[in-house]
């Protein structure tokens, strides 16, 4: 079943093109929102253990999840656009929770000091990491098409590349005795259950387990390559796997290499800003400390150089890199991807490229909105925003 709802979604767009505004009571609408449900239990946006199919509001509000998470604009609807997104190449792993996780994450950023225990706890909770920092790994097999030592200097270029950001270190296991992570190609069904079980070329390419089990399986059908151009290029699926076998999520930053679905090798720096954040939420920085977490380069600059008790607002320019070391009052996401982050009577607006606006007055947008709110919210159905603000009793 699992084989054929993939083959089956990635034709559809050709099968069904013409049927896609067609009415729900129509059977290729139907056999349409079929498979789309089926593509929404497996990737973790409707509960698969509910017996009944799903209601309408249950349908819209998983579609309305799926497309934030992919960056599409956020309607409720089974769009042409959301469909193309359902059948694109993509990691086998669900996205559940990639959301709750990924905002966590930033307020983190932001206001270290509020959330700090509530952290600590959800890691301890899930059991998402090592609790160790030297990690060994074997690569079990490779793909037939490719030569042995090429492989191997992918696998270990990935595995430096997260090195590289956190204090993390890995080494290769000799050919026996135990390993830490293990990476195999397998075809189709390959005794990890059936939602597991890989569907040919395209579709999922490869998934992964969270610590510490330490498994990445890659579909041996695919056409790997390691070319930028040819085929899907195993070196970025590679340090995508592994980021999950170290705890990583999906990540909706349009550019992280931990999104969803698979990205080519260009000539940007294949770990986004959010990327280098995850890791080090879990692990740290590098031992040496020479790396530092860095948004992107306009935002650090804005942030780090505004002073809210300053007359003039701006702080004196200074030599160097600027990094952001303060706290915000609150930090929330719209449905089009822009970050907003609050402070005093100020807000700052940050576009999805990263480019981030002057610092604003509240009043400006939300008039009667009193500084310093304790936590903001955007409606995904409405795009409405929602402030919290405690008074406090005398």
């Amino acid at each position: 079943m699992v084989a054929r709802v993939g083959l089956l979604l990635r034709a559809l767009p050709l099968l069904l093109w013409d049927r896609l505004d067609a009415q729900p009571a129509e059977r290729g609408g139907q056999e349409l929102r079929k498979e789309a449900e089926a593509f929404l239990e497996k990737y973790g946006y409707l509960n698969e253990q509910v017996p009944k199919a799903p209601t309408s509001t249950q349908f819209s509000d998983a579609i309305r999840a799926f497309q934030w998470v992919s960056q599409l604009p956020v309607s409720g609807v089974l769009d042409r656009a959301t469909l193309r997104q359902m059948t694109r190449p993509r990691c086998g792993v669900a996205d559940t929770n990639s959301y709750a996780v990924w905002t966590e994450r930033i307020s983190d950023l932001f206001a270290r000091h509020r959330t700090k225990m509530r952290r600590k706890k959800r890691f301890a909770k899930q059991g998402n990491k090592w609790y160790k920092q030297h990690l060994s790994y074997r690569l079990v097999n490779w793909p037939e098409r490719l030569p042995e030592p090429a492989v191997r200097g992918a696998v270990r270029a990935a595995f430096q590349l997260w090195s590289n950001v956190s204090a993390l270190e890995f080494w290769e296991a000799p050919a026996t005795g135990p390993a830490d992570i293990r990476l195999t190609f397998f075809q189709g069904d390959h005794n990890d259950g059936l939602g597991n079980a890989f569907d040919g070329p395209g579709g999922a390419l490869a998934h992964a387990f969270l610590p510490r089990r330490g498994e990445a399986h890659f579909d041996q059908d695919e056409r790997w390559s390691l070319s930028r151009r040819r085929g899907r290029n195993l070196f970025v699926v590679l340090a995508h796997e592994i980021g999950h076998t170290l705890g990583l999520t999906h990540s909706p930053a349009p550019r992280a290499l931990m999104a969803p679905y698979y990205k080519r090798l260009g000539r940007d720096a294949l770990l986004s800003w959010d990327d280098v954040l995850a890791v080090q939420s879990l692990y740290g920085k590098p031992l040496g400390g020479s790396v530092a977490v860095q948004l992107p380069g306009k935002l650090f600059t804005d942030f780090e150089a505004w002073d809210s008790h300053s007359p003039q607002g701006r702080r004196p320019e200074t030599q160097g890199p600027k990094y952001c070391h303060s706290s915000f009052d609150a930090i929330t996401v719209d449905r089009q991807q822009r970050l907003y982050i609050f402070k005093g009577s100020h807000f700052w607006e940050v576009a999805p490229d990263g480019n981030v606006s002057e610092p604003r007055p509240l009043q400006e947008r939300w008039v009667g909105l009193p500084p310093n709110i304790e936590a903001a919210a955007v409606s995904l159905e409405d795009g409405d925003f929602y402030f919290f603000k405690v008074q406090s009793i005398r």
